[in-house]
């Protein structure tokens, strides 16, 4: 009788397990899409001014100089435009920043089609220049900070030498010499 209870246990679990490996597994394709290309249209306008941008990273005070006699001979294009605000930018002076930025606003803002194309470059050399400035505003503040504090130090080294010196012109105490006796 056991035999027969087992073997029929046996059978019916040998058909539920059976029936499990029957089902199929449904699997969803998985759909990948491709990133988006993108397509650069090379500008031979804007080729050349980032040429131009380049070569002033390598010029000299006394080449950029020169470059902007040159660049003060030019019309106002939109692209000798942004050769002003670039030669600004490099040059460095006080406001030169804001006024390389002002120049690029006008391209950017522009409605000729020259404009328009140069515009995005305008805009990022904008963005670039107004984040250069906004670190030169912290590095500014950090100097004169860092000023304040040395001399600060320079007050409290004083103080210390004085009283170190004031130390030392105390005489010792004839009684304090002999032990604290009464």
């Amino acid at each position: 009788m056991m035999t027969r209870i087992s073997a029929a246990s046996l059978a019916a679990g040998l058909l539920l397990l059976s029936g499990c490996a029957t089902q199929q597994v449904v699997t969803k394709p998985v759909v990948v899409q491709a990133p988006p290309r993108v397509v650069v249209v090379a500008d031979p306008q804007v080729a050349e001014l980032l040429a131009y941008q380049n070569s002033l990273r390598l010029m000299t005070p006394s080449e950029l100089t020169k470059a902007q006699l040159d660049v003060a001979k030019l019309d106002h294009a939109p692209h000798n435009t942004i050769r002003r605000a670039m030669l600004q930018a490099s040059v460095r002076a006080s406001g030169d920043l804001a006024r390389a930025q002002a120049l690029l606003d006008t391209v950017a803002q522009a409605s000729s089609k020259e404009a328009q194309l140069l515009a995005p470059l305008a805009q990022v050399l904008s963005g670039q220049y107004g984040e250069l400035q906004r670190q030169n505003d912290t590095i500014d503040k950090l100097n004169s900070q860092l000023r304040e504090a040395q001399r600060r130090n320079d007050l409290l080294n004083e103080k210390l030498e004085g009283l170190k010196n004031i130390e030392r012109s105390l005489s010792v105490r004839p009684g304090a010499a002999s032990g604290g006796q009464k």
